[in-house]
């Protein structure tokens, strides 16, 4: 049994992929909403004096390390100003992704196991052209960089969740067989482009960045391996990694939490 068009293989993914994403975006907004919180309750009550260094760069002066969560995964950062407009990123990013997914292709359930792996280590210049002005675009910055992923890779194995019918013959799934699909890109220092807030002030000590943008990646490679009646699928992989060759630009979108050392 071979899948004839594996053009169609990804469509029952896209409405579970879509959740997740509004999931993340929730997310995302809640972070925002609790930073804000912050800050409201930290007008309103005691804190620290908020000294005129805090606002006169637009990166965390002299030095800050924090801690973000986005698209790429968790990690540490830390910040360096180069005087009051320009500045530097260095961070690193784990991203361990596992679910399962069920979906229908050609009027049959399938079931699915996905996983992703994203590691890096990037190096981010910025240029805050707003930091001697006063009001939300004080940290607003156009950023440049880039990061080495020396682990970026996904892999996706599918089966039948019920037998197979093929006339008055139902085919036991186990007897059908699984195609497990890998997707890989190389080690390699990819490039970024992006926007950003990188120092919204808290307090004296605290402050929250926010990143957007999307980093360049290498061309992916495609394997399949298959069992059962499904091995002769694993022909398909050249055609999966033409379709997907232009699928190159990973979106990132972060936010984090820093400590200001001064």
């Amino acid at each position: 049994m071979q899948i004839k068009n594996p053009n169609t293989l990804n469509t029952y993914l896209e409405i579970p992929m879509k959740n997740r994403f509004t999931y993340f975006a929730m997310m995302l907004i809640s972070f925002l909403t609790f930073a804000a919180s912050s800050m409201a309750v930290a007008s309103e009550g005691e804190r620290d004096s908020i000294p005129e260094s805090a606002y006169e760069h637009g990166y965390p002066n002299p030095f800050a390390l924090g801690v973000h969560v986005g698209t790429t995964g968790v990690g540490l950062h830390i910040y360096q100003p180069l005087g009051t407009h320009f500045g530097l990123r260095l961070g690193g990013s784990f991203m361990p992704f596992n679910t399962r997914i069920t979906g229908n292709y050609s009027n049959r359930d399938l079931r699915s196991s996905v996983s992703a792996k994203a590691s890096n280590v990037s190096l981010m210049a910025g240029w805050a052209p707003f930091s001697q002005n006063r009001g939300f675009f004080r940290s607003f910055n156009i950023q440049v960089g880039g990061a080495y992923f020396f682990d970026l890779n996904g892999k996706l194995e599918t089966r039948l969740s019920e037998g197979y019918q093929y006339g008055d013959i139902v085919v036991d799934p186990n007897r059908v067989g699984t195609i497990t699909t890998n997707v890989n890109w190389k080690e390699t220092v990819n490039p970024y482009a992006g926007i950003g807030w990188s120092n919204i002030v808290l307090d004296s000590r605290f402050s929250v960045s926010i990143d957007l943008g999307a980093y360049y990646l290498s061309k992916p490679t495609v394997t399949m391996q298959a069992t059962g009646l499904l091995e002769e699928n694993v022909n398909n992989a050249a055609t999966i990694q033409k379709n997907i060759e232009n699928y190159r630009y990973l979106p990132r979108v972060e936010i984090g939490f820093s400590y200001r050392f001064w």
